[in-house]
């Protein structure tokens, strides 16, 4: 969360009376300073709006993080990219929208909300949408995190709208690896969380998020959840955890 403005006092500098000669001298004793002002509601605001927009026009994301850019562990042999929706073939969205579907489609269509391709396939090319994508040697993309720069309740964060992994390399690190990106991503860009939505049914991905990443529920949470079919994680960024990630 982010945290309001600490009050700053100065220190009150005292000189001993015993260690002045007798020249007559005038000595001024400074009172404390002003506490530094507080942002008003609409001074955060534009604040946080600011961090998004950042996050927003930044071109190339990786480029700080080289050594992200490939995974080679477990057997695998993968390259990692990043775009956005508007950079992505039609070859490419194609590949994106099937493996969400392989994954998820009978998720949806077991919750309250079901399955809507077309629904499914807007969110997905929103201008606002950015991506991971995992190129194996062939060029196929066999993994990819779908996420947003946002602003819910004032607060900057980093929203994960999708995270799918090709059923024949999960459980190799790859799904670890691609959110530790955005763990770096949120804290370059100074956001305070990363949140993202999960199927309750879905048992592996909660507890990956919970207890591989140490995910909590977020107080945007609906609080009559018994009654809905998925709940809202969270994770604040801290940056002394996220100085220890390692790639």
């Amino acid at each position: 969360m982010i945290k309001s403005d600490a009050e700053i006092h100065g220190h009150v500098s005292c000189m001993n009376a015993n260690s002045l000669d007798s020249q007559n001298l005038s000595i001024s004793m400074p009172g404390k300073q002003r506490s530094k002002p507080r942002l008003t509601r609409k001074e955060k605001k534009a604040q946080v709006s600011a961090l998004v927009e950042s996050a927003k026009e930044a071109t190339n994301l990786l480029s700080s993080l080289p050594e992200w850019t490939a995974y080679k562990k477990h057997g695998l042999d993968l390259k990692v990219e990043y775009k956005n929706s508007s950079d992505l073939l039609p070859t490419e969205m194609n590949q994106i929208f099937d493996l969400l579907k392989t994954n998820m489609q009978h998720l949806y269509e077991n919750s309250e909300w079901g399955w809507n391709e077309d629904a499914k396939l807007e969110e997905l090319m929103d201008k606002d949408a950015r991506y991971l994508i995992v190129i194996d040697s062939t060029g196929e993309i066999v993994g990819f995190s779908h996420f947003r720069f946002d602003v819910e309740v004032n607060y900057p964060l980093l929203y994960c709208y999708e995270l799918q992994i090709d059923s024949k390399i999960q459980r190799k690190g790859l799904g670890k690896h691609l959110m530790n990106i955005l763990f770096l991503l949120a804290c370059k860009f100074k956001l305070v969380k990363i949140l993202l939505t999960v199927f309750k049914d879905n048992t592996a991905g909660l507890n990956f998020y919970r207890d591989s990443l140490g995910f909590g529920r977020d107080e945007s949470c609906p609080y009559d959840e018994e009654e809905k079919c998925y709940l809202i994680l969270r994770k604040s960024i801290d940056k002394d955890e996220i100085s220890r990630i390692k790639c």
